[in-house]
């Protein structure tokens, strides 16, 4: 690739950039980007109120971010309005932080959005941020330009690395969003980047007036733009100690003390009075204590390294892409190829070194690749410097692990990764690997734009009733006077303690509601004890109630998590309702219009991870209807007065897998005519029906029978069986050969007194 090409590359690339940002700042609905409220509210701090923000102790705003982006914002949105911010801010989604870890649409929205108050045409806030957001994107090109400007002045001879090293940064989904948001680590980005890049002249070319005034008034807008820029301060004294000295190698002391100091007083002539004033305000320069105190605190056990080790995957994925405030992350395989990228990189430049360890000429020894041995230690200190800065916050701060923190070392960190993957394909194979390789950066920037953004904040697809009877079993019940379900699915009807329960539930919109309510599912015990529950705005936080038209119908599909000490084997009901802010439950109603205290959708059975060993006492082993088996028994004293009670704790086990909900029962038998006493129910007193009994379980239940008072005294048969409860029919007892011996198994023999004797 000549220069030519490469300019024509890069016009491309700002292109191709540009048409990605405007499109992730409009899909990605206003206040979603990390603080990107509490960053517009300092921009409306300036306009309405033409002073600095001060930093409480207990309010966590960005009032201790230094103001160069908020001032540069608050010029370009000085006239517009601002009447809806708080009508927008204050509709938080209460339930956004669900399943933070994992991808997909559930509850990914902070706020429960109005379009009327965000669409296009902009207006009023919606307007305001929009604006900040194309400055920012504005910011990010500017990179851009430092990144290409950067290689072409440290390996002029390689025009494809700079397309290689701006690629990857143009196409890196994290920077985009970062670069259509409103926040000042776009400014922070750019600075940096023209840091890095005076800094790349003065190693190529030597100090000069110019380039030393350049830097110290760029680290002097450093401190004034975002703290994190001082975090590539040590490479520039790094590249100043390498070109200020004597041919044979040594320090030039003077005039490293002219050059370093120039640059230090232009750097705070520019930038220092924030630092007074921060000294004046928090006593601190940084105001650092202010802010970690205003946030949370450090950790509890600060420092902890075990838990900056374990968030370094974290760092990586968000460094690519992991949108919100840490909530969207892509799915895992989409990371697959940033990590390849870096092995390769890796790869490259330890090719680059075995080459040139495997030479005897003297070249070898102060140039590795392309570039003089201490530059590349420059260019390795930004990153290196800033990543291990990033991790020691980690170890003291657990909001310090997000990847973005390492975009102000891009400036240096793109050309080495371009370079170590400009080995892998020099000479003819240059071009097809670079394009092959910038096309895998745009697919995943588009990815992540179509296939993890935008779904996350779309609204769900409205559905004809075809469409739901497809999806779902039919439902009609209604809640309230606006609410209807329309269809419900359970995934499945068995899980594991720990695991997650999912239900699909389609609604029908009735009639247009103001509040935004709110549904449940809960996952009930015996007695109506909740041991799993979920509560959600429809559209999993992304379709609330308010924007409801007549006639929508949607579906969810929403996961309740069974917890790790659910009682097992048990079956529990699948309870779901309505509620408004308050809490105060709408009433359902069934298809015939009359009342329902408590809607029970469906069961699932929780099954452990292995059942009990169980030991029968009075063993029996009698086959009904080749279905199930009567173990065995065991009975309370069989001797008994009128008006006392007998327990019989039963032993069964499933044969085959039942579709039928049997009927236990337990009779004092009469010797004709119904039973003088008797407990008829299903298993569990009616809470473990036998359609969810596994082969092979063993189930055991107590019964309880009454010995009504008056029964004359004498020797009475104890029956026990299982029937259907419609038809009364009876599981036919089976004896070893099949036969039918009957239909209830005699356990014992029950002797009556008379009370009192």
């Amino acid at each position: 690739m000549t220069g030519q090409g490469a300019r024509r590359a890069l016009a491309v690339i700002l292109t191709l950039f540009l048409m990605l940002g405007v499109a992730y700042s409009v899909i990605n609905p206003i206040f979603e980007s990390p603080d990107e409220s509490l960053n517009y509210a300092n921009i409306r701090y300036l306009v309405e109120e033409r002073r600095l923000p001060v930093l409480a102790p207990d309010a966590a705003t960005k009032a201790h971010h230094p103001p160069a982006y908020y001032a540069l914002s608050a010029l370009l949105t000085s006239w517009v309005s601002n009447e809806n911010f708080d009508a927008i801010t204050e509709r938080v989604n209460e339930f956004w932080i669900h399943q933070i870890d994992e991808p997909g649409v559930d509850n990914k929205t902070l706020y429960l959005h109005e379009p009327a108050l965000e669409r296009f045409p902009y207006r009023d806030v919606a307007l305001g941020v929009h604006l900040v957001r194309w400055l920012s994107l504005l910011m990010g090109a500017g990179v851009l330009l430092f990144v290409h400007a950067t290689v072409r002045e440290l390996v002029p001879s390689r025009p494809h690395v700079a397309v290689m090293a701006t690629s990857l940064v143009a196409f890196n989904p994290m920077f985009l969003y970062i670069s259509a948001s409103v926040h000042d680590d776009a400014l922070a980005n750019l600075v940096a980047a023209a840091i890095l890049y005076t800094t790349a002249r003065l190693l190529t070319r030597g100090p000069t007036t110019h380039q030393v005034m350049a830097l110290g008034g760029l680290l002097g807008l450093a401190l004034l733009t975002k703290l994190t820029c001082l975090l590539i301060a040590p490479t520039v004294g790094l590249g100043l100690l390498l070109r200020v000295r004597t041919k044979d190698g040594r320090p030039k002391w003077g005039s490293l003390v002219r050059s370093g100091g120039a640059i230090l007083l232009v750097a705070l002539l520019t930038g220092g009075w924030w630092l007074v004033r921060n000294q004046l305000l928090y006593g601190e320069p940084t105001s650092m204590g202010r802010q970690v105190e205003a946030w949370g605190g450090l950790r509890s056990n600060a420092p902890n390294l075990a838990a900056a080790v374990r968030e370094l995957g974290f760092l990586h994925d968000s460094f690519w892409g992991v949108f919100g405030y840490g909530q969207i992350p892509m799915p895992k395989w989409a990371y697959a190829f940033p990590r390849l990228l870096g092995v390769l990189a890796l790869g490259g430049w330890l090719l680059q070194w075995s080459r040139h360890r495997s030479q005897r000429e003297s070249r070898a020894l102060d140039h590795i690749g392309d570039l003089p041995s201490g530059t590349l230690l420059v260019l390795v200190s930004a990153p290196l410097v800033t990543a291990l800065t990033v991790f020691v916050r980690m170890t003291l701060i657990d909001t310090a692990n997000f990847g973005r923190y390492l975009f102000v070392s891009l400036g240096f960190l793109a050309p080495l990764c371009a370079l170590g993957l400009g080995e892998w394909g020099r000479n003819s194979c240059a071009d097809w690997t670079n394009i092959a390789l910038v096309a895998g950066l745009i697919a995943l920037a588009v990815f992540a734009l179509v296939g993890v953004l935008r779904p996350a904040y779309a609204s769900p697809p409205m559905l004809s009733p075809a469409q739901v009877q497809a999806r779902v079993d039919s439902a009609d019940l209604r809640f309230g006077e606006s609410i209807r379900l329309v269809g419900e699915n359970l995934s499945s009807h068995r899980a594991k303690p720990g695991e997650e329960v999912t239900i699909t539930l389609c609604w029908e919109s009735l009639a247009v509601m103001e509040q935004d309510y709110v549904y449940f599912v809960h996952l009930l015990g015996q007695e109506e004890r909740i041991i799993g529950a979920r509560s959600t705005h429809p559209g999993l936080g992304r379709y609330p109630t308010s924007r409801w038209s007549v006639g929508d119908r949607f579906c969810d599909v929403i996961d309740v998590n069974l917890g790790q000490a659910s009682p097992a084997p048990a079956v529990y009901d699948v309870e779901i309702g309505w509620h408004n802010q308050g809490g105060d439950r709408l009433t359902a109603y069934a298809p015939d219009g009359s009342p329902i205290d408590l809607v029970l959708l469906d069961q699932i059975k929780v099954t452990p991870e292995q059942y009990p060993v169980v030991t029968v006492p009075q063993r029996l082993g009698v086959d009904l209807g080749g279905k199930i088996t009567l173990l065995g028994y065991e009975a309370d004293d069989l001797e008994v007065t009128t008006g006392e009670t007998i327990q019989v704790t039963l032993y069964w086990e499933a044969k085959t897998p039942a579709r039928d909900n049997y009927t236990v029962f337990l009779h004092l038998a009469a010797a004709d005519g119904p039973p003088h006493a008797q407990h008829d129910d299903q298993p569990q007193n009616g809470t473990y029906p036998t359609s969810f009994w596994d082969v092979g379980e063993v189930v055991t239940e107590t019964r309880t029978i009454s010995i009504p008072a008056g029964l004359p005294s004498g020797e009475y048969p104890l029956l026990a069986g299982m029937y259907v409860l419609e038809t009364g029919e009876r599981l036919p007892r089976l004896g070893p050969d099949g036969t039918v011996q009957g239909d209830a198994v005699l356990l014992d023999t029950v002797t009556v007194q008379p009370g009192g004797s």
